[in-house]
């Protein structure tokens, strides 16, 4: 008999899995297992949304893994401990995972793995993004910090070999596998994942976590929305988005997969609008690559600005323009809106999270560092990488930032964008009211305040 431990983290699928997919071929028993270890996350422990929509996503893996006679285990703690444990327990000769890529769990990995080669075989994959970050440099044999350059290279790399995904053979292999019982194993909820005041619960109404949905909301976006996704994208108040970003974020479903799925579109006829629609939605998941090259790269930036002008004394402070914002009460309607729509959803719209975050960094002056903390706690797509690097885009202070003098003007937003005001209609109905505030902050004013500010700070 041989025995896997299968370590569950970001990965919560049972397709297109590659620790999985090992244990298939190599292993005839396993321990599947999650741990949830909050002490080895900080500072960027999951906000009250991930939170939410991990426990969902657990169960639902839970589920799947149950069809097939497996039985997904719980813990939690020191993960070296926690594994320590289930080794002297079983009689397991590897361990197998998937790698995470934000520098601080990567490093801890590192760690587990060396304290735990003297007991037990380590092997991980590579199976969150196309290539794993570091792999894919400039010609000087350094990072990228301008996207273009970065899509131009990665883009002929990505053939249809390597889109390919596993979608019925893991299935078919998980029948042979046997499960093997753990007597220290937890449940689901003794990890507390819900927050105690249920604010999470209407976060049910718009989604529904895990892998069967992830590949339902494929479907619908290939059906129709991936056609007109180059022009519609940025309208908000069109279902023109996939809204994969959450599943993603959690392994529910990989790159690769929707990759493979758009690949007749991007192949198969040459320079037609659907083709060229399917691109600029490919241009979006290699993004995502960006932001993790430019986080494995340069860690500080999930915290620190890599324009070391922006330091912390760049920036105003005012809790109560601050609090404004988070509520939705700032008198301006579209950042209200999206405001509204976040707290309800815990989702917002790309191209109204440019517009809020631009109000807060630039109209308000406040530091992109507490946008990005109240979009981690309250996005159920909330990423490192995605989260760091979109806030300092936007600021101004990150790499292949937008320039310091654009700021995003919120009416003109709204003509472009939400000109029949069917998104603020939505999310805001009380706009038209006549005890609606009136804009916080004028526009324009705060608008040259900025660029004088940004502007001396240059120069300083």
């Amino acid at each position: 008999m041989t025995v896997s431990i299968l370590w569950f983290r970001r990965d919560l699928r049972i397709h297109d899995n590659a620790a999985l997919q090992w244990v298939c071929d190599n292993s005839t028993e396993v321990i599947p297992i999650y741990i949830h270890s909050l002490e080895e996350e900080k500072p960027w422990q999951p906000g009250a949304a991930s939170r939410w929509w991990l426990h969902n996503s657990l169960l639902a893996l839970e589920k799947k893994l149950a069809d097939h006679g497996l039985k997904l285990k719980y813990f939690c703690g020191d993960s070296e401990a926690v594994i320590s444990k289930i080794i002297e327990e079983s009689n397991a000769s590897s361990l197998v995972y998937n790698r995470l890529y934000e520098p601080h769990l990567y490093k801890r990995d590192l760690s587990i793995e060396k304290k735990l080669q003297e007991k037990i075989e380590v092997l991980s994959f590579d199976n969150s993004l196309f290539f794993a970050p570091g792999t894919v440099l400039n010609n000087q044999q350094l990072p990228y910090r301008v996207f273009t350059p970065f899509y131009k290279k990665i883009r002929p790399l990505l053939t249809p070999g390597h889109v390919e995904h596993n979608s019925v053979s893991l299935i078919s292999g998980l029948e042979s596998l046997k499960d093997v019982a753990v007597r220290s194993a937890q449940t689901l909820s003794s990890l507390n994942l819900l927050d105690e005041h249920n604010w999470h619960e209407k976060l049910h109404s718009h989604w529904r976590p895990g892998e069967e949905r992830a590949f339902e909301l494929l479907d619908i976006f290939m059906d129709d929305a991936i056609s007109h996704y180059d022009v519609e994208r940025d309208m908000p108040s069109i279902e023109a988005t996939s809204r994969l970003s959450p599943y993603l974020h959690f392994g529910e479903i990989t790159a690769q997969q929707i990759c493979h799925s758009i690949w007749p579109l991007l192949e198969g006829q040459g320079h037609s609008k659907a083709a060229q629609s399917a691109e600029v939605f490919l241009k979006q998941l290699v993004w995502r690559e960006f932001a993790h090259n430019v986080l494995w790269h340069f860690p500080e930036t999930a915290t620190e600005p890599m324009d070391k002008r922006y330091k912390k004394s760049f920036w105003r402070r005012s809790k109560a323009d601050y609090e404004a914002w988070t509520k939705g009460e700032t008198g301006v309607p579209i950042i209200d809106a999206g405001m509204k729509q976040l707290w309800e959803t815990g989702w917002m719209h790309n191209r109204v999270r440019m517009i809020v975050s631009s109000f807060l960094t630039k109209n308000l002056g406040l530091n992109w560092l507490q946008g990005a903390n109240w979009f981690w706690d309250t996005l159920v797509d909330a990423d490192l990488a995605n989260n760091s690097l979109g806030w300092q885009w936007v600021a101004g202070c990150g790499v292949d930032a937008a320039p310091y003098y654009r700021v995003f003007n919120p009416n003109t937003q709204t003509k472009r964008f939400d000109s029949s005001f069917r998104y603020i209609d939505t999310w805001l109905p009380e706009h038209n009211e006549l005890d609606y505030p009136q804009p916080m902050i004028d526009l324009a004013s705060s608008r040259d305040q900025a660029l004088d500010r940004y502007k001396q700070n240059i120069s300083s």
